[in-house]
């Protein structure tokens, strides 16, 4: 019976031309039909008596078998060979389509590398283009900020052209009508003089010349220069130590003050021979010494009651300080190489003029020499101050005035060996008022709202936040010193300070920090 059915399992398998079976299964069939075989065979012969007939049969069967295998071995070989040579033209239509694709994508890749150089030599060469217009741009910043600071001196200087042009140009109109005024007066002069009467008019003319030819000014009766300089520079020395505690007026007593008025006329007829006299030394001991009687005199605690008293002598000085040489529109002393006769010649003139054209002057020239830290010292030496407080009390003469004081002494707020002995001259109650009417003055400019019961104060010109802002400047470098702090809060400092803080945050943020800064120090004091 395995016989019959291993026959019929070949059969059918052959019959059935499956053409997906492979070698392997082949042999997997040999070698199961062989196994089984042998089994039906041992089991035949051992169960059933074997016949000659029957072994012919089945060796014809199994020769029909072989055959039958070997012809569909044959087959599968030849197939075999088919799907071998299908398989190589499949791999050589690959590999030649791959190389294709390959050489395509490296001439892609070649032209992407060049392109590449290109753009990244493109790229340096851009780069070094831009390195240098860097440096380029920034010479002409460097350029520009030079040309802009020129732009800017060259402005201030045709402001000062201007200034001065606008001043020549009052002189000469003053000059004219004091021409004018002189031809009017020789013409009513000319009239009675024109008489028959020779005599008359002869002996009219020799009065008019004695009055036109007559000395103004007395000479000196030492002859010895030294000796003047000597006496100068000794009363100079003594009017100095009396001003130690400027400017308390008691300690000065009124015969004192009597003194220094005869003194000052005294030296007012000598101003002519001493300051037209090319000696130097006697000129710079002559100035000091006028100096420093005029602030003696011009203490702000007297209330300038008695400058009516001195007004002939302060007039004759200020002429004499202002004269001009020949070709010159100048006077000679601001032009001095000293430093000292230029600087008590401007004070002089501060103390003693009232003409607006020729402060302003003496006002350009300080503004000028305080440049120099060697010139401040000199100033703050000799409390040059002083001077200052005539244009800043009210009533004042000038705004412009006003103003150009507040700007020298912002330059002396400058950083120096001098800074805190200045800070020191003004730390007083005299100045701190004088500082409390500035603050009215601005506060009333932006319409603040700050009382004191207390205080009352005049009616004087408003001021912008640019005043505003050199005030704040003053009042942080004061803040720094510790017994200002007494004088801040007598005159209710605090309260003007936290209001300018909270009203100019937008207007003026310089001022806000300053504000800030100020109120720091004298919070942590």
């Amino acid at each position: 019976m395995n016989y019959v059915d291993l026959n019929q399992t070949v059969l059918s398998s052959l019959h059935s031309g499956d053409e997906q079976s492979s070698d392997d299964e082949i042999k997997t069939l040999n070698s199961s039909s062989a196994d089984h075989a042998d089994a039906d065979i041992d089991t035949t012969l051992a169960s059933i008596r074997y016949s000659p007939a029957n072994v012919q049969a089945v060796f014809g069967e199994l020769q029909s078998i072989r055959q039958k295998l070997s012809e569909e071995n044959e087959r599968l070989k030849k197939k075999s060979d088919l799907l071998d040579q299908w398989e190589q033209r499949m791999r050589e239509t690959i590999e030649h389509g791959w190389q294709a694709h390959k050489e395509k994508f490296d001439t892609e890749v070649n032209s992407y590398k060049e392109k590449l150089n290109v753009a990244t030599k493109d790229l340096k060469r851009t780069n070094e283009n831009l390195q240098v217009l860097r440096e380029q741009n920034g010479e002409l910043k460097r350029n520009l900020n030079d040309l802009r600071e020129t732009n800017e001196k060259l402005v201030e200087k045709s402001k000062q052209a201007e200034k001065r042009a606008e001043n020549l140009l009052r002189l000469n109109q003053i000059a004219e009508q004091k021409i004018k005024e002189l031809e009017k007066a020789i013409e009513s002069h000319k009239k009675p003089l024109s008489t028959p009467n020779d005599e008359c008019t002869k002996s009219l003319s020799i009065p008019d010349q004695s009055v036109e030819h007559s000395p103004t000014h007395k000479t000196p009766t030492i002859a010895s220069t030294d000796s003047l300089i000597f006496l100068f520079n000794w009363l100079s020395d003594i009017s100095q130590t009396s001003l130690s505690e400027w400017p308390m007026s008691s300690s000065i007593p009124s015969d004192s003050l009597e003194r220094y008025s005869k003194l000052l006329t005294i030296l007012a007829d000598q101003s002519n021979f001493c300051l037209n006299k090319n000696h130097s030394n006697l000129i710079l001991s002559y100035l000091k010494l006028v100096y420093y009687s005029l602030i003696t005199i011009e203490c702000p605690t007297t209330g300038g009651q008695t400058r009516h008293l001195h007004s002939c002598s302060y007039r004759r000085l200020c002429e004499q300080i202002l004269k001009c040489e020949k070709n010159q529109e100048r006077p000679h002393l601001f032009d001095d190489n000293e430093p000292l006769i230029r600087l008590y010649a401007c004070l002089i003139v501060l103390l003693t003029c009232n003409k607006i054209i020729d402060l302003i002057a003496c006002y350009n020239q300080l503004r000028l020499d305080l440049n120099s830290k060697a010139f401040i010292d000199l100033f703050v030496t000799n409390r040059g101050i002083i001077a200052l407080y005539r244009w800043l009390k009210p009533p004042s003469h000038h705004k412009r005035l006003i103003f150009d004081t507040i700007d020298l002494l912002l330059l002396l707020c400058t950083d120096s060996k001098s800074l805190r002995p200045f800070l020191k001259q003004l730390s007083n109650d005299t100045w701190f008022q004088l500082f409390y009417q500035l603050t009215q003055q601005c506060n009333d400019s932006v319409g603040l709202s700050i009382t004191s019961g207390n205080i009352h104060l005049p009616l004087t010109p408003t001021f912008d936040l640019k005043t505003m802002e050199k005030l704040g400047i003053l009042f942080e470098k004061l803040s720094e010193l510790l017994e200002n702090r007494r004088l801040f809060a007598k005159y209710n400092f605090l309260y003007i300070f936290k209001e300018w803080k909270q009203k100019f945050v937008t207007d003026s943020p310089f001022l806000v920090l300053n504000m800030k800064s100020t109120l720091l120090n004298l919070e942590q004091n």
